[in-house]
């Protein structure tokens, strides 16, 4: 059995963060924060970066494949707000793991592959040495404007 302990005054600092937030809007939102995210749009895509922290992580020591997931959708939901000029909701996303991850920079990068009333975007997750770690696919609707 693992005995691995989390870093509390990590933990604690990460959450500090997320609730001193004073707003709820993309690139900005407790769970963006949380997790320390880093969104950046480079050309057509959009890039999502962070830092595995122990607090992430499964019993096992690997970033758990939630966070990963929590991750890769935001890549492709902050994409589709971006270009669409509006949000949207996830359909549905499927993800594949191809390795774990224990440590150091992950990077998300969303891309669409095609675009419309509804939307089908991809994204992948590689670690801090560059290796493929994960990749989703997602069906995305664009969401109308409140009245």
């Amino acid at each position: 059995m693992n005995q691995r302990r989390v870093d509390a005054e990590a933990a604690r600092a990460a959450f500090e963060r997320a609730v001193a937030g004073e707003q709820e809007a993309f690139g900005d939102f407790f769970l963006a924060r949380l997790m320390g995210l880093e969104i950046t749009y480079p050309g057509e895509a959009c890039e999502v970066a962070f830092e595995a922290q122990d607090f992430m992580f499964n019993p096992q020591g690997t970033l758990h494949g939630g966070m990963l997931a929590t991750a890769l959708d935001i890549a492709m939901g902050h994409l589709l707000n971006r270009h669409a000029g509006g949000p949207g909701t996830t359909l549905e996303m499927k993800i594949q793991y191809l390795a774990p991850l224990r440590a150091g920079r992950v990077v998300c990068r969303g891309e669409a592959m095609r675009r419309g009333g509804t939307w089908f975007l991809r994204a992948e997750a590689r670690g801090a040495d560059g290796g493929l770690a994960a990749f989703a696919t997602s069906t995305w609707k664009l969401l109308k404007p409140p009245s």
